[in-house]
């Protein structure tokens, strides 16, 4: 890898993961020399991890606005994301806005901007 991963053994560890498979380690260099990355690969090949790991890491705790926002085609996928990104332990604030859970809850929680959103194009808040 070009540039390590910060904390990457803690990470892994606390998603009970041994190491990177190859296209998640593939995809976090091709991440880190071009953030307009497409990553194609079967569902269950791991690949939230592999884009949010260069993604967290290109944050800047010193700013404490919206820095990343994902938009994804379904609710289940925003949640998925969202719980995989807490999962890590950024300490990044992290919301997911999506339909299908009160519009009042969303509000409340975007009053503080996360550093990451992720949500459904339909969904305005």
């Amino acid at each position: 890898m070009s540039a390590p991963i910060k904390n990457l053994d803690a990470i892994l560890k606390k998603l009970g993961i041994r190491e990177l498979n190859a296209m998640q380690k593939e995809a976090y260099e091709v991440i880190l020399e071009n953030p307009e990355t497409i990553i194609l690969s079967p569902t269950g090949t791991g690949k939230t991890l592999a884009f949010l790991l260069p993604l967290l890491e290109d944050l800047d705790r010193t700013d404490d606005e919206l820095q990343a926002m994902i938009l994804v085609p379904s609710r289940e996928l925003a949640m998925q994301i969202e719980q995989v990104a807490r999962e890590i332990g950024s300490g990044f604030k992290i919301n997911a806005v999506y339909g299908g859970r009160s519009g009042s809850k969303d509000k409340a929680e975007l009053k503080h901007s996360p550093a990451l959103l992720i949500g459904t194009p339909g969904r305005v808040v």
